[in-house]
């Protein structure tokens, strides 16, 4: 498939399904960040307005409706996220009802040059409470045409009443061998590098390869992470304080805070599935600390620290939390792996 790495069966299922005319209204694509659900959907919004030969790949990729989607031109095809004021002013941290209206406007009208209207809502878990409400009529009663798809690295945090109306489809994580080799056209005799360190995500790992900040953040949030998980509650709390008096700005600071705690997610989701990750065999010949923590805090408490920090997240996102009440929460429920410290 065309520069895709990952998610082949799903997404030629979900093609084939689209050729012989089997499409829902509503798709749920769930994973951890950076696994490709944004790829999957312009793929499968390329698929179903492709105004070449029929392609089980997602569409053709070079007729001028896959290059409008590709370039995010198409009439038919709309995006949602949450929107940001760049002056930072009014700066937008939800999905906001004015943009489900502004979709819902678009999909009463016939589509423009297609068979059909598709919206993806990345991500489904930043819609506002009013948001959700007003989406989950168009659930109810979607128009003929309209296709939508809900990205989300949270599903439990979607309303029950609108996952009842969605397809669930679970983006699996990538083995390390065919993100390598995905990337190594690219990167070279990097791409092994890069592809162990993003544990299964091949956004990630060509962030890794191709970006030296992003590099930098992972490094710096790793360390951190670790150190804090074989620390005692003495150096976590004063860990806490430092952050929350980090910047005078309480904007910058909580989403320096948010920008954490996904991050921090993450490598716990990591170390969750560690010990069942495939292809594993390209890891550096230094065992990671994921591989650590995982044999030392156990895959529930790992995933069960993960949800939690999903859940501070969307806190931060939807109401005024007080960032140093979070953080003390957040190193509270820290696991703690002492054998960290001893193998450094």
């Amino acid at each position: 498939m065309r520069d895709f790495i990952g998610q082949r069966r799903l997404l030629a299922r979900l093609s084939e399904r689209a050729l012989r005319g089997d499409v829902a209204h509503a798709y749920e694509l769930s994973g951890p960040r950076s696994i490709g659900k944004r790829t999957v959907a312009i793929r499968l919004a390329q698929t179903l307005l492709c105004t070449s030969e029929p392609h089980p790949a997602g569409g053709c990729g070079t007729c001028l409706a896959c290059r409008k989607i590709d370039h995010q031109t198409h009439p038919d095809v709309r995006m949602v996220g949450r929107l940001v004021d760049l002056e930072k002013e009014n700066d937008r941290k939800q999905i906001a009802i004015e943009q489900i209206r502004e979709m819902q406007q678009d999909l009463a009208l016939r589509p423009l040059e297609g068979r059909w209207r598709v919206v993806v809502i990345d991500d489904a878990a930043d819609l506002s409470e009013h948001a959700e409400v007003a989406l989950l009529k168009t659930l109810e009663e979607p128009p003929p045409h309209a296709v939508l798809l809900l990205l989300t690295t949270t599903p439990a945090a979607l309303l029950e009443t609108i996952r009842s109306r969605l397809v669930p489809l679970s983006l699996r994580l990538v083995s390390t061998t065919e993100i390598a080799e995905g990337l190594a056209d690219r990167f070279g005799a990097d791409a092994p590098r890069h592809a162990a360190a993003a544990a299964g995500r091949p956004g990630l790992a060509i962030a890794l390869a191709s970006d030296e900040g992003a590099r930098k953040s992972r490094r710096a949030a790793e360390a951190e992470f670790y150190r804090l998980v074989s620390s005692g509650l003495t150096e976590r709390f004063a860990w806490a304080a430092d952050v929350a008096e980090s910047d005078r700005d309480p904007q910058k600071r909580n989403e320096a805070i948010e920008t954490r705690l996904a991050e921090w997610c993450e490598l716990a989701r990591d170390a969750a599935v560690a010990p069942h990750q495939v292809g594993r065999a390209l890891r550096p010949e230094r065992v990671s600390e994921s591989d650590r923590l995982a044999k030392a805090v156990s895959q529930r408490e790992l995933v069960d620290f993960a949800l939690a920090l999903e859940r501070w997240r969307r806190d931060m996102v939807e109401s005024n939390v007080n960032a140093r009440m979070l953080l003390e929460l957040l190193v509270l429920k820290l696991p703690y792996a002492a054998t960290l410290r001893e193998a450094a």
